[in-house]
């Protein structure tokens, strides 16, 4: 008996060795890559770094203040709000579309393509697109010519008022097929018999949506309302392309961007990195608090 119990000592002992062994690379890959950069970039982000092996000086919170006091890196946030807007109206059209695609429709394939096209694209394609699109004389004003809103036409790219819209549309357009191909095959993945037992129990699509759909995707839209959050404010392609950040179009990626490598303030671009990071921390926390997974007995876990 006591050999037996040696024996799975052993074999215990020898199984930790191999699991060690399996975690002790990716432990050290995910240490350097990710939380060696994180811890660094938060260190310099009380400092005034300006990059490479240049002296600095510890501001402490002076880099965090700036940010959330001085008009130029505060209006990145009322930007940010236009992204937003228009990530949440992409799950909501998204959201209708797959409804609507789930069912058994004639040339449904070929509507899921094009819903679908548009995030295939590459980004400075697509703002090259409508660059040409909104640009004087471009489509966007032949089209309201052609129904009568010839007053409405104004130069779209360059006037403050209109401009964040614009490049929101944009970012609203290309993204719509990532949720729409999201919630269409979470959707796909409830049986059928659900619906045509509540079918014949006299339910309607609302219904349906109601009582079958949205507890079986509510984890799924949870996640992409996340998503959507952190997009609004790491957008980066549409308005350098677009803009270059300029008349107040400036996003957090690209005026991070700028302030690191235009005017080499290495320490703020690490707080506004943070700052970022922090965001996304909040969202996720908020997003499972919200956003509750049930157990098989219907308690929130």
């Amino acid at each position: 008996m006591e050999k037996m119990n040696r024996l799975a000592a052993k074999k215990r002992k020898e199984k930790g060795k191999i699991i060690i062994a399996f975690l002790i690379v990716p432990l050290l890959f995910l240490g350097y890559f990710t939380v060696y950069p994180v811890v660094t970039m938060l260190l310099y982000s009380f400092t005034d770094w300006k990059g490479s092996a240049t002296p600095f000086q510890v501001l402490g919170f002076k880099n965090y203040v700036e940010i959330f006091t001085t008009d130029t890196y505060r209006n990145i946030f009322k930007t940010a709000a236009y992204y937003l807007l228009a990530g949440i109206l992409q799950q909501l059209i998204s959201l209708f579309l797959a409804v609507i695609m789930n069912k058994k429709l004639r040339g449904s394939s070929i509507f899921k393509g094009f819903i679908f096209f548009p995030f295939i694209m590459n980004g400075v394609a697509v703002s090259m697109v409508f660059r040409m699109f909104y640009q004087i004389g471009g489509g966007f004003d032949v089209l309201l010519n052609a129904v009568g809103l010839e007053k409405c036409i104004r130069v779209w790219m360059t006037n403050p008022h209109t401009s964040n819209i614009c490049l929101a549309f944009i970012y609203l357009w290309k993204n719509i097929g990532y949720s729409f191909l999201i919630y269409l095959g979470t959707m796909q993945s409830v049986s059928g018999e659900y619906y045509d037992a509540a079918s014949i129990d006299g339910a309607g699509t609302w219904m349906q949506f109601k009582e079958i759909t949205y507890p079986a995707i509510k984890m799924i839209i949870g996640m992409m309302v996340t998503l959507s959050i952190v997009g609004s404010i790491s957008v980066f392609d549409i308005p350098y392309v677009l803009t270059n950040g300029k008349n107040g179009t400036n996003s957090f990626a690209t005026t991070l961007v700028e302030t690191a490598f235009t005017y080499s303030r290495y320490g703020l671009a690490c707080a506004m990195a943070i700052i970022m990071l922090l965001i996304a921390g909040a969202v996720m926390i908020f997003k499972n608090l919200v956003f509750k997974e049930e157990n098989d007995n219907g308690y929130s876990r």
